[in-house]
């Protein structure tokens, strides 16, 4: 009886251990799925911070096409025959650049402050005269494209 007994004491004990061997388990399993999860978020959060950092590269190579005297409120007119190509052609890359940039973030690729600091940079850019001539230019030749380009600027 006594041997019953015991083996019963140990057969509980045993039990007891593995119910809160278990739990542990259980408990460091959670953290590892958490951690991992976490992980996730930061190297997706990282490749988005690289993919649009990739598009401002892309605005820089852009711009430099673009005169001084452009930025300071210069209409085409006012350049020479090859300064207006060269600069029409960088502006066309910029619109283009911008309208991709706008799609982007309509289909939730970039985030809120990214956009808002791109926005806001093609607002007052399409603002100035040579922009806004060649964006007539595309406007009148290219009225089926741009859409999410033309819903900013409307």
């Amino acid at each position: 009886m006594l041997r019953i007994e015991t083996l019963s004491i140990v057969f509980q004990g045993a039990q007891a251990f593995g119910a809160v061997a278990t739990a542990v388990l259980v408990l460091l399993a959670w953290k590892q799925i958490k951690s991992v999860r976490e992980q996730v978020g930061l190297t997706r959060e990282q490749a988005r911070t690289t993919f649009e950092n990739s598009l401002t590269e892309q605005y820089r190579g852009i711009v430099k096409d673009i005169p001084i005297d452009i930025w300071l409120k210069a209409e085409l007119k006012e350049l020479s025959s090859e300064q207006q190509n060269r600069c029409r052609d960088a502006i066309y890359r910029y619109i283009e650049l911008s309208q991709e940039q706008a799609f982007l973030y309509d289909s939730k690729r970039v985030t809120d402050e990214a956009w808002n600091q791109w926005s806001d940079g093609i607002k007052r850019n399409m603002d100035l005269p040579a922009f806004r001539d060649v964006w007539a230019l595309v406007d009148k030749g290219r009225p089926e494209s741009f859409k999410e380009l033309r819903a900013l600027l409307a």
